[in-house]
């Protein structure tokens, strides 16, 4: 998945980073060896990488997840140095790419950007084809639209680590969005709106339904298809 292989290369890119602007001191003077920054604006730098390492792992790896521990661990609690420190955090960095890469981590909100993939294409070809149908009434395509975005609106919700009730509905899911500013108002009422038809078609309510709708919707829901794909494309 090309949305994996971004991630890991820029969590290696940052393990590479927080080695940079820095000079290994030997042990000595019952002191064991450590790391320096060469000047005090390499010492700026180095914990600004680090900050930003944290936050890549906080968000890929998942906040409470024992990576992001480890490697908090790693450079906030190093007895020699906050530039061991950050070394040690570049290690954690790399073990947790090479953990993925094996197979047996996984980043965070992976299922999310296969679900919304599968919704965006297989979902939506299905929605085409019955619209094309002349003998598929309108309530069809209209209820798989609906379950379309009600996937896509809970995958966001898990990869970006939004509370959310029991059981989700699509004008929940679109409140807690909203409530979590990763909606726009616009958005909310866009989806409210589409919510509001699928409902319609899904409880019987066909004399307000018609192709012409059905074929609205389908436009409707491509878009706020591709606006919710992008809350949860990796941005490293």
């Amino acid at each position: 998945m090309a949305q994996v292989k971004q991630v890991l290369e820029y969590a290696r890119k940052l393990a590479v980073d927080l080695e940079q602007d820095m000079s290994h001191k030997a042990a000595g003077d019952g002191f064991g060896e450590y790391w320096t920054a060469n000047d005090l604006a390499a010492e700026g730098r180095i914990a600004a990488r680090a900050t930003s390492a944290l936050e890549f792992l906080r968000q890929y790896a998942g906040p409470d997840s024992i990576w992001t521990q480890r490697a908090t661990d790693a450079y906030e609690k190093n007895r020699h140095s906050m530039e061991t420190g950050a070394r040690a955090l570049g290690d954690v960095l790399r073990a947790w790419a090479d953990q993925v890469d094996a197979g047996i981590a996984e980043i965070a909100g992976s299922r999310a950007w296969a679900e919304v993939g599968i919704v965006s294409t297989d979902v939506m070809t299905q929605v085409r084809r019955l619209l094309e149908d002349r003998d598929v009434h309108p309530a069809a395509p209209i209820v798989l639209c609906g379950a379309a975005l009600e996937i896509a609106l809970r995958g966001v919700a898990q990869a970006r680590q939004v509370p959310l009730p029991a059981k989700p509905t699509m004008n929940t899911l679109t409140s807690a969005l909203r409530s979590a500013d990763l909606i726009t108002v616009q958005d909310e009422k866009d989806l409210t709106a589409v919510a509001g038809m699928r409902n319609q078609a899904a409880h019987g309510q066909f004399d307000a339904l018609s192709k012409e709708r059905a074929g609205l919707m389908e436009q409707q829901t491509n878009i706020l298809l591709r606006r919710l794909a992008d809350l949860i494309q990796p941005q490293p």
